[in-house]
């Protein structure tokens, strides 16, 4: 999983309707990541909040959150389908509308997501100054 700096994921962060922005730092959200991951007996609990972060960021489709768990945690087909759909049950279910349109944008690259996010972030916020 490629590393995001901090003022990317802050760039992007910004530019996230304010429904995302409460799920990603929620106490429910992280609860809910931190019972799955026991019930599952899933030791590395950081590492789930991290992929979960990064679909709630618009960086990871949610329908690739079972390959990176398999890919990132080393986790077998049926414990990342377990696991994915128990996310998708207690944390993205309640957001559904606003990931869907988050990720309407087909087509484009990883890379391309993040760049035009942090380009419409400056340009919807003219009075800061770049930091570049």
């Amino acid at each position: 999983m490629e590393k995001i700096s901090q003022d990317k994921f802050w760039a992007i962060y910004e530019t996230l309707p304010n429904s995302l922005k409460d799920v990603i730092f929620s106490e429910d959200t992280a609860d809910a990541i931190w019972n799955i991951c026991k019930l599952n007996d899933i030791e590395n609990a950081s590492s789930v909040a991290k992929i979960v972060g990064r679909v709630l960021m618009g960086l990871l489709p949610p329908k690739m959150l079972i390959a990176m768990l398999q890919d990132e945690l080393s986790m077998s087909d049926d414990v990342s389908k377990k696991i994915g759909m128990e996310i998708e049950h207690f944390i993205f279910n309640a957001i559904k509308k606003e990931l869907d349109a988050l990720y309407e944008e087909n087509g484009n690259t990883e890379e391309e997501k993040i760049e035009k996010k942090i380009n419409n972030s400056e340009k919807s916020d003219s009075y800061r100054e770049s930091l570049k």
